[in-house]
């Protein structure tokens, strides 16, 4: 490793320096450190035996503590993370925020001092109670195939125009759903089966069978894995998804038999070709039209004629287990294995808690999951209500998934009831790499950082700043933001602190996965007040006081910060 400069810097807080470095008789700050953000000023050479030990023990351990030298870093090669050993949970306003900020769409101040009052476990019985099902998105969920045969091109054309309209305002229905959404799991826990369960509407075709899937995950997504996954591998998103439609005895399709076992059960290198291709014999004579499936889930069998011609009834010996194997019997055994559970647990584990696994908290969330016969729920109890989860190591370490990043905002704005056009939510989730029933390929999206680019990241600044400005992309989407309301709604009169101050510190809240620190603080409330005293600022100036324009002013420079990105 080298040095690539002749200048050194000197921070004004001598409290972020990190490292010093002698160089002659010169010695200087060489690394800087605040919070989960650290710089350095040496080059560690990526082709050199050193530089490549550096970058390797970083990309492993983000999370530990960076207080040592270079020339002492340790030699291990599995992730360290600093976990508080507390048995009680420090509940703070900080810690219900975190709890919220991973569990829906966008917790608004109100939202996040009402589960700090709650507490922690009744705040976490509330996000998991069951809901009802909503409105259906349109008549059309339930409209039969069309008799493709007697149509024209022309009529062919337009039913597939409309089908592709369809999908927008699916998208558009689930978009409003997280945006008005109250203090519950289901919106982030249906995205998460989606991830999951990952099928996309470009091959699937029939929007039906996208809206059979989505109302599955919802209807299961807090009751039993066993259901959830047979509901899901005998529908007709699935079944046309992954082929299992059309595969039969004579010509076994592979695909879904792998993917259940990688996937969506077991996980890699806890099987064997051998079981995929028993696996894939199981799975033939299945059949879809789209709409409707020959798979009985009363008596769990198959029928019809597809099923006495298609499928093999020969015995086979999957995971060392032989017999005359359906589909359903191999789902049986795979949810006999203990890799399941562990499995399982790993994916909820990365999705609300963090990108690197610790293995030992997983084992214990698994032997829940297992112990309550695949139940969802307490498996989720149990993590929710852990000093594991409310580490604040973990505090503000996601990037937000760019569906709910949007949707939240809109609703943290009060503009959730704005006349958003139809391709509006699906022209943004394109162009930010999360377009709902179109994931990028069947183990769904990669998350963490992938989520940022060098087109993502400035495009998500535009889309959120558009909020307020009205000036979209994607076409006008109605009114504008009422920040006088918003201010409004965030002051208290018998709280201490200026009205001004006040608005800052909530909305930081809100909107930053890490606390506001002072300085920051400080530089949001200049650009609020603009040379001004804070007893000058009036929540009551009529709208079109310039005041108000500071404040649009205040909420696009928060939103284009690296940590408005957190969660």
């Amino acid at each position: 490793m080298y040095f690539v400069h002749s200048y050194y810097v000197v921070p004004d807080d001598e409290q972020v320096i990190l490292t010093t470095t002698t160089y002659g008789k010169q010695e200087y700050c060489s690394s800087v450190q605040h919070n989960n953000i650290f710089a350095s000023q040496f080059h560690p050479e990526k082709s050199g035996k050193n530089g490549l030990k550096i970058y390797k023990y970083l990309k492993e351990n983000p999370s530990v503590d960076y207080s040592l030298t270079f020339n002492n870093l340790p030699q291990s090669t599995q992730p360290v993370l600093k976990i508080n050993n507390n048995t009680d949970v420090e509940w703070t306003v900080s810690a219900a925020r975190h709890l919220l900020s991973r569990t829906m769409t966008g917790p608004t101040y109100d939202e996040i001092q009402s589960c700090f009052s709650s507490g922690l476990n009744s705040s976490v019985n509330t996000l998991l109670e069951t809901q009802g099902l909503p409105e259906q998105p349109g008549d059309w969920v339930n409209e039969e195939l069309p008799d493709w045969g007697s149509l024209s091109n022309a009529e062919i054309d337009a039913i597939f125009q409309s089908y592709r309209n369809r999908i927008h305002s699916f998208r558009r229905w689930w978009s409003e759903l997280m945006m008005n959404e109250n203090m519950n799991i289901t919106e982030t826990i249906t995205l998460f089966w989606h991830h999951y369960f990952a099928t996309g509407s470009s091959k699937v075709f029939y929007p039906q069978a996208m809206y059979q899937q989505h109302k599955m995950l919802r209807i299961h997504g807090l009751g039993n894995f066993k259901d959830l996954l047979r509901q899901v591998t005998f529908g007709p998103a699935m079944m046309i998804w992954l082929d299992i439609s059309g595969s039969r005895k004579q010509a076994p399709n592979e695909n879904f038999a792998r993917e259940l076992m990688e996937l969506f059960s077991l996980g890699v290198n806890n099987y064997n070709q051998e079981d995929v291709v028993a696996a894939s014999k199981a799975f033939t004579g299945y059949v879809t039209n789209g709409v409707q499936t020959n798979y009985d889930f009363d008596t769990m069998e198959g029928w019809g004629n597809w099923w006495t011609d298609w499928h093999d009834f020969e015995d086979k010996t999957f995971l060392g287990q032989t017999g005359p194997w359906t589909g359903d019997d191999i789902i049986n055994i795979i949810l006999e294995q203990d890799q399941c559970a562990i499995h399982i647990c790993n994916r909820l584990y990365k999705w609300f808690v963090y990108d690197l696994i610790d293995e030992s908290f997983v084992s214990e969330m698994a032997e829940i999951l297992r112990s309550n016969n695949y139940e969802i729920k307490p498996a989720l109890e149990f993590l929710f209500n852990s000093d594991h989860f409310h580490d604040s190591t973990f505090w503000g370490a996601n990037i937000s998934n760019p569906n709910q990043m949007i949707t939240g905002t809109i609703k943290r704005l009060n503009m959730e009831n704005q006349n958003f056009p139809t391709r509006f939510f699906s022209d943004i989730q394109f162009a930010l790499g999360m377009q709902m029933f179109e994931p990028p390929d069947v183990s769904g999206w990669l998350g963490y950082h992938s989520w940022i680019n060098s087109n993502t990241f400035p495009f998500r600044k535009v889309i959120l700043c558009s909020l307020i400005t009205g000036e979209s992309p994607f076409g006008n989407y109605g009114s504008y933001i009422n920040v006088s309301s918003i201010a409004q709604s965030l002051y208290n009169s018998n709280e201490d602190g200026w009205a001004c101050e006040q608005v800052v510190r909530k909305l930081g809240l809100a909107f930053f996965g890490l606390s506001l620190t002072d300085s920051l603080e400080q530089r949001l409330l200049d650009i609020l007040l603009n040379g001004a005293e804070p007893y000058d600022w009036n929540l009551y100036l009529p709208p079109y006081n310039a005041q108000w324009n500071r404040m649009k002013d205040m909420l696009q420079y928060m939103m284009r910060l690296p940590e408005f990105q957190l969660s």
